[in-house]
């Protein structure tokens, strides 16, 4: 019964070391299951290859943990395993001076100044398009996010890479954990654009003390509302009505600015409409041009059949509305049947009576 409990113990024994060897050789044969989330650097390179290969426009988002806080580390995409700085196309940086940037270009720079801790997380996104060479940075810091790099280009060895699969990870200074990579498609990009169908209005010649009216349309031309903010004028004469100040447009909607050109003065005036919104193009910026000229003499000739022999002369009455009242032109009486007005207004409607008198008046 002892040689058989011996050999029993030895038999299960050599089980056990089949069983841990067979464990250990598919640990080693099987990649880890957060390998591609998390890789971390001190003194050499890590990678993780990304879900696919990316050759048009897709965003990647990582947490990048320093653990110090004067790092000299670099987070980035490459076409491949990254061994070199030159690898990277796109790279975050935790830079020695204390500050995060981005590369771009021939050099490294950041749109914003934002310091680093050791042991604090930082979330990047990184809006890629490879077939531009451009991408832009940002980071996230509790719930603020700044943009580091707007349209950065990617590293200047890597300006013609054809496609991103891999973050490439290096530390030469301190260690740098890089976790949560995930790639997601790129976000439809908001398009803030308002557009005046016009940018230079010529009311042409207008006679002082009178005004002239043309209308301006503007179009949100982009893919989000826009909000008005004011609209401001500026140039003698010229004005600007409609209340599209506070208004928000929808996509392809309109307003209506109507533009004034009223000449105080003879000479030729230049002035400017500027419509501020949120749009990316704004101010929109109307270019206004005019002549005010002398008033151009009007009058009205009248003429009516003579009366009955006997007659020595007419008086001539003018009012504003039919039926009187109505006020003599004439100081004295007119002797032929016929009488031109020239104190009259373009525009203006006159009703006209005439009197024929006799040597008793």
């Amino acid at each position: 019964m002892k040689l058989g409990l011996e050999t029993h113990k030895v038999f299960t024994f050599c089980k056990l070391i089949l069983v841990l060897t067979a464990l250990l050789a598919f640990q080693l044969a099987a990649p880890a299951a957060h390998s591609q989330t998390c890789i971390s650097s001190s003194g050499s390179w890590s990678n993780a290859t990304l879900s696919s290969a990316q050759s048009a426009t897709f965003r990647v988002v990582y947490d990048a943990t320093p653990s110090a806080r004067i790092m000299d580390a670099v987070a980035g995409l490459s076409s491949s395993s990254a061994h070199a700085f030159t690898d990277i196309a796109a790279a975050t940086h935790f830079d020695p001076s204390g500050v995060i940037n981005v590369r771009n270009g021939s050099g490294f720079s950041a749109a914003s100044r934002v310091l680093y801790s050791a042991g604090v997380k930082y979330h990047f996104i990184l809006d890629v398009n490879v077939a531009a060479h451009t991408y832009t940075a940002y980071i996230v810091v509790g719930s603020t996010q700044t943009t580091l790099g707007a349209n950065a280009k990617f590293r200047s060895e890597q300006s013609a890479v054809k496609s991103l699969n891999n973050v490439g990870n290096l530390s030469s200074q301190g260690s740098l954990s890089i976790c949560n990579i995930a790639v997601s498609a790129a976000p439809s990009s908001t398009k803030l654009i308002l557009n005046p169908r016009t940018t230079n209005l010529n009311f042409g010649k207008v006679s002082v003390s009178s005004s002239s009216n043309q209308n301006i349309t503007l179009t949100n031309a982009g893919n989000s509302s826009v909000t008005i903010s004011k609209v401001t004028v500026s140039g003698a004469g010229f004005n600007a009505s409609g209340s599209v100040a506070g208004l928000i447009l929808s996509p392809n909607q309109t307003a209506t600015v109507r533009a004034t050109f009223a000449p105080a003065a003879i000479g030729t005036q230049s002035g400017s409409i500027v419509v501020s919104s949120n749009a990316t193009n704004s101010p929109a910026n109307i270019a206004l041009s005019g002549t005010g000229v002398v008033a151009a003499a009007h009058s009205v000739a009248l003429s009516w059949s003579p009366s009955s022999s006997g007659t020595t002369g007419y008086n001539v009455y003018v009012g504003s509305n039919s039926g009187g009242p109505y006020s003599r032109l004439t100081p004295t009486p007119v002797t032929a049947a016929a009488f031109l007005d020239t104190n009259v207004v373009a525009g203006k409607t006159y009703y006209y009576v005439v009197t024929a008198l006799n040597s008793a008046n």
